[in-house]
């Protein structure tokens, strides 16, 4: 289904199409003077070849005119002062056209696709196919100067210019000789010819190679990760990644020499052509001089005509190359950015805040990963009352975020649906959806920023300092946060600042809770938040919970059995199932497999305490162990 999508939109985007597209967005940032630039800089590229092409005949009919010496350097360094100032300004406008494409790119097109990335549906960013179309689209911004979408602005004007030369010297050519003429057509359609059958082939491989470089860039990222630096170190990885990236700069390399055999063909074949278009020019020209039909200067100046003609076409080959290898990424960029929402953005039924807190009802929802053919989730039936504390509680791979996904809008359910205050999910408008939500995933990703910053999601300027000093108490965190010299402007890792700071896992998550509670959403889910913690400090953080979700709808993910007792229901989840539902005293009482897992937790509780009283090595509560038991 993905294959037959790309085919469909790399049918859609076209070069004509793609060429509009990029400068349409350069003539809109720069106006009407990008169109006087690019005419500017086409007719110097054809002046300045004409010169170095008629100077030397200039001289020699200079010579034969028997000019004085003064009047012969006057004109010839007259030519020369000309072709200097040329070529100046070319130079100029070159790089003014050049800075221009730059800046259009970083700073108008590469944006686009960041954003993209952030604001498409989480379902499409997931996807590995949309994961590789990504790849292979940030080659369109975000791989230099010579690459996608600034690459076309850089060949387009040599492709237009190179075609003007063609037209110009090939009619000069065809005035004195048509065989000339013919040969050099001849050796342009099989130049042409020949360099796309090689640049086929990179188009149909360009695949492999992308999927290359982006497990170098991964590896790269993860190898300047501060966070992963521990690991790396302790488990001797630059081992392990240094045999991994030989790896693939092998393959890289690989696919490098089958491109240059493909090209070798186009390379060996301008050798003979250029040969025989040297040999022939020479026998009609020289016949014709001989003859008295043509003068030595003419000569002169057809001689290099002939070779400048091959120079158009070779730099027109060339151009027109790098511009069909630039076109494909920019296609890529293009059909990410049409990638459609799986859910309404901007449409749809808002959030009614009238209505909060908010009723969550589950309709046998089931789910499951289009690469895998069981599911998940079974057949949910869930009703959560407003203001309602729910617990989900089961081993891994029981389903538990899964749900959380489901419940925050970024999957749909194979089956079933889910209604909240009695709408689809389906059908809100899911910007307004994610509004009222408030999450702490169970995976804790740091961002090199201040603590306010974290904390509020905003700049320093808009951010409510009252809420945040607030939400941090209720984390816990505020004594942390006050012993920092730089306090809530207290930089996260020293990417940005040298003076900032590593928290801990359970600071971490402190720090995650707090941004929850800024946030101050009427829906709240909580995934394994206090995992790092120890269960008397989780314990304590979920009793500061249960009073500031007093007016909440709130879903609490835990391991440990008794941190959520204070809820007012607790689902047992297994094998993508609602096994148990009760109140904690009703499923003890039940005696079932949440009573079980209760009493062996409690048992390593218990264990642990006693090795910390009596001066015992502390041991690690394996939860997943009271699961399998």
């Amino acid at each position: 289904m993905a294959e037959k999508k790309s085919k469909k939109e790399e049918e859609k985007y076209s070069l004509i199409s793609n060429i509009v597209y990029i400068y349409k967005a350069l003539f809109q940032e720069y106006g009407k003077k990008m169109y006087f630039i690019f005419a500017v800089r086409l007719c110097i590229s054809l002046l300045t070849n004409s010169i170095l092409i008629a100077l030397p005949a200039l001289a020699v009919s200079l010579i034969e005119e028997q000019k004085n010496a003064a009047e012969y350097l006057f004109i010839i360094f007259g030519m020369i002062l000309v072709y200097i100032s040329l070529r100046a300004l070319q130079a100029y406008v070159e790089s003014h056209y050049d800075i221009c494409g730059t800046i259009t790119r970083c700073f108008g097109f590469a944006p686009d696709l960041v954003w993209k990335s952030l604001t498409m549906d989480y379902v499409d960013r997931e996807s590995h196919e949309n994961q590789k179309l990504f790849g292979k689209a940030n080659e369109a911004t975000n791989y230099g100067n010579y690459y996608g979408i600034e690459r076309m602005y850089k060949e387009i004007p040599d492709v237009v210019s190179n075609i003007l030369g063609l037209i110009l010297y090939g009619g000069a050519i065809f005035v004195v000789d048509v065989r000339i003429l013919l040969v050099l057509v001849l050796m342009l359609v099989f130049n042409i010819y020949t360099n796309k059958y090689a640049r086929n082939y990179v188009i149909r491989t360009r695949e492999e190679n992308t999927e290359i470089n982006r497990k170098m860039q991964y590896l790269s990222d993860k190898s300047v990760n501060i966070v992963s630096g521990k690991d790396a170190r302790i488990y001797r990885m630059e081992k392990w990644f240094g045999e991994l990236l030989e790896s693939y700069v092998e393959k890289g390399a690989a696919w490098q020499k089958k491109v240059e055999r493909h090209y070798y063909v186009p390379v060996a074949s301008d050798t003979i052509f250029i040969a025989l278009r040297d040999g022939l020019a020479y026998l009609i020209l020289i016949r014709m001089a001989l003859r008295g039909q043509i003068s030595l200067a003419a000569f002169t100046l057809m001689l290099g005509v002939v070779a400048e003609f091959s120079n158009w076409m070779f730099g027109f080959v060339n151009a027109w190359n790098s511009l069909m290898d630039a076109n494909k990424p920019v296609s890529d960029y293009r059909a990410v950015l049409a990638i459609k929402h799986s859910f309404h953005h901007g449409e749809g039924i808002k959030i009614n805040p009238s209505e909060f807190p908010p009723e969550i009802v589950l309709k046998d929802v089931s789910f499951w990963y289009a690469e895998e053919e069981k599911p998940v989730l079974s057949h949910i039936n869930l009703h959560i009352r407003k203001g309602e504390k729910i617990a989900l509680v089961g081993g891994n791979g029981a389903g538990k975020t899964t749900l959380v996904k489901l419940l925050c809008g970024f999957y749909h359910p194979s089956e079933g649906e889910i209604l909240v205050n009695g709408v689809s999910i389906e059908d809100y408008d899911i910007e307004s959806y994610f509004e009222m939500l408030g999450v702490v995933f169970q995976d804790v990703d740091e961002v090199a920023y201040n603590l306010l910053q974290i904390v509020s999601g905003c700049i320093e300027e808009k951010a409510d300092k009252e809420w945040f000093w607030r939400a941090v108490k209720a984390a816990g965190l505020y004594e942390k946060v006050m012993s920092l010299p730089k306090k809530e402007y207290t930089y996260l890792m020293t990417i940005f600042d040298d003076n900032g700071i590593q928290l801990s896992g359970g600071e971490m998550q402190k720090l995650m809770l707090a941004r929850c509670i800024y946030k101050n959403a009427p829906f709240m889910i909580l995934d394994e938040p206090t995992a790092a913690l120890d269960p008397i400090a989780e314990s304590r953080m979920y009793e500061e919970y249960n009073s500031l979700t007093s007016d909440k709808t709130s879903i609490f993910i835990s391991h440990r059995l008794a941190s959520t007792r204070f809820c007012d229901r607790i689902l047992f989840l297994e094998n993508g199932r609602i096994a148990e539902e009760g109140t904690h005293g009703e499923l003890m009482a039940a005696g079932g497999r949440y009573a079980k897992i209760y009493d062996i937790q409690s048992h390593y509780y218990k264990e642990r305490l006693t090795d910390s009283v009596g001066g015992g090595a502390e041991n690690p509560i394996d939860m997943e162990a009271a699961y399998e038991s």
